[in-house]
């Protein structure tokens, strides 16, 4: 269930990308969209570790992703985990983390949520 703070998030999205936005492209297999601004934040998940049954902390690098600039070939996709976010020479695989999806949809429908890790 989103908490309040997850609402004025959702709600300060657009403002937040006019101050902190990056140009990104998604890409799926060999197709790629057109550049859009995405927000950046690390953040750092606990989970347990399968090998010790300790706990672990991961740090994934998260972006925010605008739905309605998700397009690839003129059709609007969802993000899902093996997709790479490319910004600049780096690129950023987008997985699952500490038990999460790859993607979470954000209260009000538009932004995502993807966790990634970087590649390149």
């Amino acid at each position: 269930m989103p908490t309040g703070l997850d609402n004025m998030l959702a709600a300060a999205g657009g403002i937040l990308d006019g101050y902190h936005g990056l140009a990104v492209t998604l890409k799926k297999g060999k197709e790629q969209s057109d550049a859009f601004t995405a927000t950046l934040d690390n953040q750092e998940y606990e989970t347990v570790s399968q090998e010790t049954g300790l706990p672990v902390k991961i740090v994934s690098t998260d972006f925010y992703l605008p739905a309605a600039d998700l397009v690839i070939g003129g059709e609007t996709i969802e993000p899902a985990a093996g997709m790479v976010i490319v910004e600049g020479s780096a690129q950023y695989e987008i997985l699952p983390v500490a038990g999460r999806p790859a993607a979470e949809l954000q209260p009000g429908g538009d932004r995502w949520l993807v966790h990634t890790k970087k590649v390149q």
